[in-house]
């Protein structure tokens, strides 16, 4: 269902949702139309009869255009250019991150904690280079964190926790010098904790606890004066 309805709407990019194009206007619903289910009661407010920037369910806009999908808990996935705000955690979706999420290269926000989803988190979330909030958390995923997030240089919050994550943190950790909490808890990391995250002076909550770590605790994070949890 994830790489399928996230697919069709590869033939989407900005659109205007008013009543002054019926194309445009449209373009939710044709997309509703192709769920596997019918049957979404938080999607019911999705009809050409009301106003979709004002009364449908989880659409929000600016200046007559879609700025933020929040379908938290609605069993969907979307990909629209414009998007700034993706949340989609507790939808029980299955299968890979899609690699095509890179192309949202707008995005602020992603969200899709507590899912079924499997298999490495793909490369191409480092295009993201807007990305202030990720959130990965309690899935199944595996492999490396990749090194690519280290591009994230806006990134102010990343959960990576309680999944099955292996090999050693990137040094590039330490590029992300505006994050403030990092959760990678209950993994499977390994490896020396790596110096660079003494870089990260904003650093508030870290969380290491639950992993394979080896070799001693480096001494530059006595450089994180702001940290207040530590674990």
């Amino acid at each position: 269902m994830f790489p399928r309805i996230l697919y069709f709407l590869q033939f989407f990019t900005l659109f205007t949702v008013t009543f002054a194009s019926i194309e445009e206007a449209t373009a939710l619903p044709k997309w509703k139309a192709t769920f596997l289910s019918q049957n979404n009661s938080l999607l019911t407010s999705w009809t050409l009869s009301s106003d979709a920037c004002r009364d449908w369910y989880g659409v929000i806009c600016f200046n007559g255009r879609v700025n933020k999908l929040n379908i938290t808990n609605a069993g969907v996935v979307g990909k629209m250019k414009s998007l700034e705000v993706l949340l989609l955690d507790r939808n029980n979706l299955p299968g890979p991150i899609p690699t095509t999420l890179g192309d949202l290269t707008e995005l602020k926000t992603l969200y899709l904690s507590s899912n079924h989803l499997f298999g490495f988190i793909p490369r191409e979330l480092g295009n993201l280079k807007s990305l202030t909030y990720l959130d990965l958390s309690t899935n199944h995923l595996t492999g490396p964190i990749p090194s690519e997030l280290g591009n994230l240089i806006n990134l102010i919050e990343i959960d990576l926790s309680k999944s099955q994550l292996t090999g050693s943190i990137s040094i590039t950790i330490g590029d992300l010098i505006e994050l403030k909490i990092l959760y990678l808890f209950s993994n499977q990391l390994f490896g020396f904790i790596p110096r660079e995250l003494g870089n990260l002076k904003s650093l508030t909550d870290l969380d290491l606890s639950t992993n394979h770590f080896t070799g001693p605790i480096p001494s530059e994070l006595g450089n994180l004066i702001n940290l207040t949890e530590i674990d």
